[in-house]
């Protein structure tokens, strides 16, 4: 990674608008970056290809999109601004609109009453089919998921009953409670209980909410996230 020590050291002028984009360098493989003025592309693979951009200037990030390869179709956290320009002359297969939101770091959280046990590559099959973003999920991110990012599982007689863990730029994901246990708690619980684990890391705990999911909204800004940006997830045609 010495040889993007320098795009590194540029990101982290703004840590926290370029989160996503430092969490990926440091958690997946990067096939190459390019660079106009102060912008970024960044090109990486998790479980697919994914293009990340950090840019506050429309002209170089016109300069960066004329670098795209005709194989660059899946595009992640890309903020609500540049949409427009990297679809003038494209179609989409799907989009996800969401917001980010970020935990101040002096902001201190209730301790949860219940233990932080780590998913187990067992539960990979249980997050993939509680999913309801399977057109966009594989089961063997997230075992790559389990295996390299913070997660928090609780469980009822030895049964995963709910979960969260980070995604490939870092952000709390996967949250998820079974329906018949619901009402207990347990997602404020795993939110409290990751938080935790991501702090130990010395990270800034944040989360991308689906714009119409007012139940956890509503639950991260009781916890004081702030609201950061709108960004969105997509696959050209």
């Amino acid at each position: 990674m010495k040889k993007y020590n320098n795009i590194i050291k540029q990101l982290r002028e703004d840590e926290l608008k370029n989160i996503n984009l430092l969490n990926f360098i440091e958690n997946n493989s990067v096939l190459d970056i390019e660079t106009k003025g102060k912008s970024i592309l960044l090109r990486g693979v998790s479980d697919q290809i994914w293009i990340y951009i950090s840019s506050a200037n429309e002209d170089e990030l016109r300069s960066l999109k004329s670098r795209l390869h005709e194989k660059d179709k899946n595009f992640a956290a890309i903020e609500d601004w540049m949409v427009p320009v990297l679809l003038e002359d494209d179609e989409l297969i799907w989009d996800l609109s969401m917001t980010q939101f970020y935990l101040p770091d002096n902001i201190v959280i209730p301790k949860s009453k219940f233990k932080a046990n780590p998913l187990s590559l067992a539960d990979a099959e249980t997050l993939y089919d509680n999913s309801e973003y399977k057109e966009a999920l594989s089961i063997g991110y997230i075992k790559d998921r389990i295996i390299k990012g913070s997660s928090v599982g609780l469980y009822e007689k030895d049964k995963l009953v709910a979960w969260g863990m980070t995604q490939d730029d870092g952000g709390m994901g996967f949250l998820h409670v079974l329906p018949e246990c619901r009402r207990k708690k347990y997602g404020y619980n795993i939110t409290l209980l990751l938080i935790e684990k991501i702090r130990q890391k010395g990270k800034i705990p944040f989360v991308y909410i689906e714009k119409e999911n007012i139940k956890s909204i509503n639950l991260v800004l009781n916890l004081k996230f702030k609201k950061h940006k709108g960004v969105h997830w997509f696959q050209l045609k």
